[in-house]
């Protein structure tokens, strides 16, 4: 546990959702606090990223550095323990295994109806995503979801290639503009993007943002 840790944040966007079937079947059945660690991990990231066919891998659980150093014992070999620790998670059926035809790749997956979905389309593969634990905050998808209209898949698709194309903060004031302009649509948050891109964030006339959205009420 962190030396100076200050209580639980409880507000809504700090929460995470787990399954209650974690608390009833899956946390009774393990013994080993690494396996343990490695099953909330997913899970957590999983309701980060908003989306539960995310694949995973021993590099992108690797490359977080927090949740790598957390793990207990005398380790020798970071690679070869998550390895470890996804074969026991895939024998216990908490995950799902895809390897590549050379049986010289691995992804894993969520065991839930999402995963198994994903599984079975696993040669185009979900991404895996690099979202980190020292990277704790309110996740895009939920922002969308309470504030501009239902995630739907087509949206979750924009919503990763707007994560890919413009830092997370920049999306999130977009989205907040938007609400406070009562224009909840994403073509007004990717409008305010767009000119950020062009005009600089911090160059723009902020106060445009807030007021030149005339033109979106109907769309």
């Amino acid at each position: 546990m962190a030396e100076h840790f200050n209580g639980f944040d409880l507000s809504e966007n700090a929460l995470t959702s787990l399954p209650g079937d974690f608390f009833r079947t899956v946390m009774p059945a393990i013994d080993d606090v690494n396996l343990l660690k490695l099953v909330l991990y997913v899970l957590w990231k999983a309701n980060m990223v908003g989306d539960y066919q995310i694949s995973f891998t021993t590099e992108s659980i690797l490359v977080d550095k927090i949740f790598s150093d957390g793990l207990s014992g005398e380790i020798t070999d970071r690679v070869m323990l998550v390895d470890a620790l996804l074969q026991q998670a895939v024998e216990k059926k908490f995950l799902l295994q895809w390897q590549s035809n050379q049986h010289t790749h691995s992804k894993y997956f969520i065991n839930c109806d999402a995963g198994q979905a994903a599984l079975q389309n696993a040669a185009q593969g979900s991404v895996s995503s690099y979202i980190t634990l020292d990277q704790i905050k309110p996740n895009i998808y939920k922002i969308y979801e309470e504030n501009i209209g239902p995630l739907t898949p087509l949206i979750a698709d924009t919503l990763r290639d707007a994560e890919a194309t413009y830092p997370v903060e920049w999306i999130t004031e977009a989205m907040e503009i938007a609400v406070e302009n009562n224009v909840r649509r994403w073509r007004y948050v990717e409008s305010v993007l767009d000119r950020w891109t062009k005009e600089g964030r911090n160059g723009t006339d902020r106060r445009r943002d807030k007021t030149d959205y005339r033109s979106y009420l109907d769309d």
